[in-house]
């Protein structure tokens, strides 16, 4: 009997410290208004529309990442460069670093649209992004020496 005892003991002992944990997890969770607000968000890219180009679509991990002031960006790049010929670099448009110039505004019935530029060697980007209140964003990249690309996606 005391063994019966010991063990329904421990028993109860694990499943109040599991549900604990469990509800922890769970109310640590941020909303999408959470999460745009503190600046801390994924946005994953469903498709993109280049200029002078047809609509692309894509399957793979191509994002950006906002967090602790800093924007993570890996793009493709299907437009027109401007740049001397000796100096076109073809590929993604890529950065990694803290963001400059942030603004955002709050519009209630619409979402939020936020502005940021960010320097990449050897091109310097600015970033507008138009988010909606059910998640979905439309991002407009430009850069003084590429063409202004477009992406559609949803905000995680």
């Amino acid at each position: 009997m005391k063994t019966f005892k010991t063990f329904f003991l421990y028993t109860l002992i694990f499943l109040a410290a599991s549900c604990s944990v469990g509800k922890k997890s769970v109310s640590q969770k941020l909303t999408l208004p959470q999460k745009v607000e503190s600046k801390d968000f994924t946005f994953f890219v469903d498709h993109c529309l280049p200029t002078d180009l047809v609509n692309s679509s894509f399957n793979s991990d191509v994002i950006i990442k906002l967090k602790n002031g800093n924007a993570y960006g890996n793009l493709p790049f299907h437009g027109k460069l401007s740049v001397n010929p000796q100096e076109m670099t073809s590929g993604p448009i890529s950065f990694d670093g803290p963001v400059k110039n942030f603004t955002m505004a709050k519009i209630p019935s619409k979402g939020w649209n936020l502005f940021f530029n960010i320097d990449s060697n050897p091109y310097t980007y600015q970033v507008e992004m138009e988010i909606s209140l059910s998640g979905k964003a439309v991002i407009k990249v430009s850069s003084t020496k590429r063409s202004t690309m477009t992406y559609f996606g949803d905000v995680d």
